[in-house]
């Protein structure tokens, strides 16, 4: 407590100086909240790990009044002007705050709405789980795959077979579309028809030749509400707010007049 008196009596000093520097024009007055300072020492503590020191604190303050006096003399000089990265900064930053108006919990009613009219974003795919040999493409890759299966069905553990696959062997709970991207269509689509818990194949892809084991095989389903409620109420949420953006910049644009016109420099070469 002793230490946030004496942080405030120094900014009240520096606040002091710094309103004696530009007491000729009332828009040159600069008021720090203390706000501001507990926001900008709890960044600090949560960076460093440790209270600052006075000394610190007195730094923090000065870097504060530095940057505000570097950014309104930058806007005085028109240095915001045309400058693109400064544009959108502020356009996300008045999003944000349009947004943060709509966070208002949604009502039952709205979220079984929602989660009816979007119940394809909750669809969970089918999912499979499996090993594979793999067996680089060659002219006898399926014939060594298909010996090695038969080895295997006679007892011979299956590490004694196959190459190094650059994605791996084993793969959990991947979906039809991540088998697609891995092996192709024609691998993917044919692992569906395959038995579970025993190995099998060979089938083909891009790579070469794999014998498969499949673990598992979790058919697709559409998660009840109850189930995944905090995730709905979460995207009803976000869609409100964004919804809330699009509405605020439609109502603006009725304010504006548009008009391009041609740069001079180049209508003149």
């Amino acid at each position: 407590m002793k230490q946030r008196l004496i942080i405030f009596f120094m900014l009240g000093i520096i606040i002091l100086i710094v309103d004696l520097l530009f007491n000729e024009e009332s828009d040159n007055k600069i008021t720090i909240f203390e706000s501001e300072i507990n926001s900008l020492i709890a960044t600090w503590v949560s960076q460093v790990g440790r209270e600052p020191t006075l000394q610190e604190v007195d730094g923090i303050i000065k870097q504060l009044l530095d940057e505000e006096i570097l950014y309104r003399e930058a806007i005085r000089l028109g240095l915001d002007k045309n400058d693109i990265i400064i544009k959108r900064r502020l356009a996300q930053k008045i999003g944000f705050l349009r947004q943060e108006q709509e966070t208002s919990r949604p009502t039952e009613k709205e979220v079984e709405s929602f989660y009816v009219e979007n119940a394809n974003k909750y669809y969970v795919e089918k999912r499979i789980t499996f090993s594979h040999i793999y067996f680089s493409a060659a002219v006898d890759d399926d014939i060594r795959a298909n010996e090695a299966l038969d080895s295997i069905s006679s007892g011979i553990p299956e590490s004694n077979f196959g190459e190094p696959f650059l994605l791996g062997r084993n793969f959990s709970s991947k979906t039809i579309s991540e088998i697609e991207r891995s092996f192709g269509k024609s691998f993917s689509e044919n692992i569906q028809n395959l038995n579970i818990k025993e190995w099998s194949g060979p089938l083909r892809s891009e790579y070469g030749s794999h014998l498969i084991y499949i673990n598992t095989i979790s058919d697709p389903f559409t998660p009840p509400l109850k189930s995944i409620k905090d995730i709905v109420v979460n995207d009803l949420i976000i869609e409100s707010q964004n919804n809330s953006v699009k509405e605020y910049l439609k109502e603006l644009r009725t304010k504006y007049q548009i008009e391009i016109l041609a740069d001079l420099n180049e209508t003149s070469q």
